[in-house]
């Protein structure tokens, strides 16, 4: 895979999380972005939604998921995802 290809898990990554508004753009993003943003904003984003569905946290990150149509499965294969790009999510 050159660097120009989108892997798989960072596609399902972004098709996911472009369902937030905050990240709709990603729907239309260049490749370099979307991997920038997966590796800062996002992994981020999905290791508080991991911390609150393991540790009974505030349910800030759940609750936008779900108002934004991002079902429980839809978040845990994100996080399957990052973590096979090699993002600490835990």
């Amino acid at each position: 895979m050159s660097k120009f290809d989108i892997d798989a898990d960072e596609a399902e990554i972004a098709r996911i999380m472009c369902k937030l508004p905050e990240f709709a753009w990603l729907e239309s993003a260049e490749l370099p972005k979307i991997r920038h943003e997966i590796r800062h904003k996002i992994s981020d984003i999905l290791r508080q939604y991991y911390i609150e569905n393991t540790q009974n946290a505030k349910k800030s990150w759940t609750e936008k998921f779900t108002n934004a149509g991002i079902t429980e499965d839809d978040g845990k294969s994100a996080i399957a995802c990052a973590r096979r790009l090699g993002i600490d999510i835990s």
